[in-house]
């Protein structure tokens, strides 16, 4: 025996609709009746994902940490470095979950701005520089600060991911149960005006993920010959729309479709001349296919050299921005120098240094 014991004080039974005898199941499983909503893992349970009340526990997080720290003893470097370590990070574990709204990122974008340009001053300071630059990359010109609502798509696309890798693990069973496959790799879409609120949100991503992934191939079972992109960056029913149209079997996969003898293509009609041309083309598009092979079918990531999908690389796909000509990133960034004259060269840099000249301005 481990010794361990159930706490019955924070046990709780939470009726879901209407639930007769609560009072009865409660003395007889033990623990007390609670209600919806309430705070399980620290994620709100029960409660409206797209609602600004759930968000609370962060915002006030946030305002805490903004209150003990001592800001007019802090130089901009040292508040850079508590707004990437802290205040970015408090959001993430709500973020992974559910849609953030607009008002939400306003109120921790004007947390995270009025705290590196003014500290805990309650008399406004200078902006210097534009809160869209300071959120895109160094390379590209800002700071590298979080810009949380691509922080939250990416960290959504994670799941759907997650789905298409782990086909085996218990929560995926259950929402692939619930919303029903679109194919092997995603559910359908969730349209149902009730209780689908987070999976949508996650689901809604899967163009974006789809325009970034290809499908390596090994055994063929999960893939679709015509539908998934196995073959570049289109799958075959774009590249050769004709072709497709004329296929008798078009949901068939890889493993189906291939055998040592070469492709087994059935059409439901004889071609015509002007068609023979085009199938050739098709045939020689095939030819770079090696044959199917031991081991499970796969998403691979194209913007990591392993494969792997990683909520940082999306992020960067996301905040992707064109570099600033000329833009010496790297004697700021990348030079062995403090933080905080790091981040003064960088306002040397952006010409916002409050100097005479730009105070007239």
């Amino acid at each position: 025996m481990s010794g361990l014991h159930i706490n019955w004080g924070k046990s709780h039974l939470y009726p879901i609709n209407m639930v007769s005898n609560m009072e009865l199941l409660a003395s007889v499983l033990g623990g007390e009746v609670g209600a919806l909503p309430a705070i399980y893992l620290g994620m709100p349970l029960g409660a409206k994902s797209q609602s600004k009340e759930i968000w609370n526990s962060v915002l006030e997080k946030c305002e805490k940490k903004l209150v003990r720290w001592k800001a007019k003893y802090l130089s901009k470097g040292g508040r850079h470095t508590l707004i990437n370590a802290v205040l970015d990070a408090l959001p993430t574990y709500m973020l992974t979950l559910f849609p953030i709204p607009a008002g939400v990122v306003q109120r921790l974008d004007k947390l995270r701005r009025d705290f590196f340009w003014q500290g805990n001053k309650k008399r406004k300071g200078y902006h210097l520089v534009k809160w869209k630059v300071m959120i895109t990359g160094k390379k590209q010109g800002g700071l590298g600060i979080k810009n949380l609502k691509n922080q939250s798509k990416a960290l959504k696309l994670k799941w759907l991911w997650r789905y298409a890798h782990e086909p085996h693990s218990m929560w995926s069973k259950v929402i692939k149960l619930k919303y029903g496959e679109m194919d092997s790799w995603v559910t359908k879409e969730a349209t149902n005006p009730y209780g689908v609120t987070v999976w949508r949100s996650i689901r809604n991503w899967l163009p974006f993920l789809r325009n970034h992934t290809t499908i390596r191939v090994h055994n063929g079972v999960r893939t679709q010959f015509w539908k998934d992109r196995w073959l570049g960056n289109q799958n075959l029913s774009e590249i050769f729309p004709d072709i497709f149209d004329l296929a008798l079997h078009k949901d068939r996969t890889m493993a189906e479709m291939w055998s040592p003898q070469g492709w087994d293509l059935s059409l439901r009609r004889n071609l015509n001349d002007w068609e023979v041309c085009r199938l050739v083309e098709f045939f020689k598009r095939l030819e770079s296919f090696q044959g199917l092979k031991e081991g499970e079918d796969c998403q691979w990531w194209t913007e990591h050299n392993k494969g792997r999908y990683k909520v940082s690389s999306g992020y960067k796909v996301m905040n992707r921005a064109p570099l600033t000509l000329n833009w010496p990133w790297r004697q700021i960034w990348k030079t062995k120098i403090s933080l905080k004259v790091a981040c003064f060269t960088w306002l040397l840099a952006k010409e916002a240094v409050l100097t005479h000249e730009n105070l007239r301005k």
